[in-house]
């Protein structure tokens, strides 16, 4: 029987970029060139009701319903800063002693603290889950997503720093994000986001966010921000894609034909096939992708875990924020007191876990696919899950996406698919430049211009 570790270590296709992550080598190709980190775009200018030539800093955001995950190329470096952080949200209370906590306020908003700091006040308040129309909307959501943003860039290194590399007090300057964003495969199609995603999506489409950071020791320091341009995608694809392409967005060479992503999330359990059709005469293959949602992801669990809580502890109510944290901790405080809840968490992850491997069995049976699990649920429930797949599969037919990079995986293949778009704008930008400079030759040759020139110089 394959072991976990096994299958930890058969590692996808060395060029692939999701090899080079697990590995930890240098994100480059071989010319030696890195990500594209910068793109030129347009941002509106609501001043003059104008669009203004800009240059966007790349980023990526898988928009899960448990939590935000992003991905970045850090600053002078050729690695990806990655972020998660749990979709939680509470209003900050003034702390008169002892340790801060990072503290957010966005366009003058409330000051509110969010992810696992939201969670350790045991009073976090659960966002918006579903799909983009029920989240948008909601300007909680709208202030957590600016925040997370900010903490990404922070993440990779920008803002202005000191010698020793901290950041400096006061405003870190204006950021325009050219944003890679992971939405749920039933809001993309073959044209990008659907007309209800990309609606949903203008709530924060070239807004200008204020963002006031406050760091546990007290330092404020202001970002101002602005969504420029989005790279729709649909969230389940990102990961073969990270699976496939190399840094440079070729293909891997790959005799697999049919390829299932098996992507359990906090919220959603989806599946991504893949057919992989070779062309004649070409070297790259077509693909045909389908994605749905198959059911729902850990939330099942967690809520179960929350009721057991409640049955045996009647006075705690947990969030659904709160239960998917408890799930992955399996700690809750009793009369102020940390305990361990591991027995009740392992019944109900026992007892549950059986609607997942229902949904999992058929793909499990169907031999003629290549399967890659992969998502937070595939780290939590590694387990139970390898159990079954060994009872099905060989080892060369299944890979698990290693845990420390399971969360990441549909950002960072949603970087990599923005890397075309960004190309195609830096195609634009040097066409445009190469013909100014083409009109600006020529106009300098013409004969009428020579002659002013010449008399400019007489006189």
């Amino acid at each position: 029987m394959t072991t976990f570790v096994e299958v930890q270590t058969q590692h996808p296709h060395p060029d692939s970029l999701l090899a080079k992550v697990v590995s930890g080598t240098p994100l480059l190709n071989n010319k030696d060139q890195g990500l594209i980190t910068e793109v030129p775009s347009q941002r509106w200018n609501r001043e003059t009701f104008s669009w203004s030539p800009v240059i966007a800093k790349m980023a990526c955001i898988d928009n899960g319903n448990e939590a935000l995950k992003g991905v970045m190329p850090i600053a002078n470096a050729p690695y990806l800063a990655r972020l998660r952080v749990p979709t939680a949200y509470t209003p900050a209370k003034k702390l008169r002693g002892g340790d801060g906590r990072i503290t957010w306020r966005v366009n003058g908003s409330e000051d509110f603290w969010m992810g696992d700091d939201a969670l350790e006040t045991k009073k976090a308040e659960s966002l918006p889950v579903g799909f983009s129309p029920e989240r948008f909307p909601d300007h909680r959501f709208q202030r957590f997503i600016a925040a997370f943003q900010v903490e990404l860039l922070v993440r990779a290194g920008h803002g202005k720093r000191d010698a020793s590399g901290k950041l400096m007090e006061g405003c870190q300057g204006e950021f325009n994000i050219f944003l890679s964003i992971g939405l749920p495969p039933e809001e993309v199609d073959r044209n990008g986001a659907t007309p209800e995603a990309r609606e949903a999506l203008k709530y924060i489409f070239n807004k200008p966010f204020e963002v006031v950071r406050v760091d546990e020791q007290g330092q404020e320091t202001t970002w101002r921000l602005c969504f420029v341009e989005f790279v729709p995608y649909g969230q389940t694809f990102g990961s073969f894609c990270a699976w496939y392409y190399t840094l440079e967005g070729t293909p891997i060479a790959t005799n697999i034909d049919r390829h299932i992503t098996l992507d359990i999330g906090g919220g959603q359990f989806h599946i991504c096939e893949v057919e992989i059709a070779p062309r004649s005469g070409e070297s790259r293959p077509k693909l045909r992708m389908s994605a749905e949602q198959i059911g729902e992801g850990t939330i099942l669990i967690a809520r179960g875990v929350s009721e057991a809580i409640r049955q045996q502890y009647r006075t705690i109510q947990l969030s659904d924020a709160e239960a998917q944290h408890v799930l992955l901790n399996r700690m809750i405080s009793v009369g102020g007191r940390r305990q361990p809840v591991n027995d009740i968490v392992s019944q109900v992850i026992a007892s549950r876990a059986d609607n997942l491997n229902s949904l999992i069995v058929k793909y499990l049976q169907y031999g003629q696919s290549f399967l890659m699990f992969t998502g937070g649920g595939s780290v939590l429930l590694h387990d139970t899950l390898l159990h079954l797949v060994n009872t099905h599969r060989k080892a060369d037919s299944f890979y698990f996406v290693p845990p420390e990079i399971a969360p990441f995986l549909n950002a960072i293949g949603g970087l990599v698919l923005a890397q075309a778009s960004a190309q195609r704008a830096i195609s634009r930008r040097e066409a445009q430049q190469a013909i100014l400079r083409r009109e600006a030759q020529q106009a300098i040759s013409r004969p009428d211009t020579q002659q002013a020139a010449a008399a400019a110089g007489e006189r």
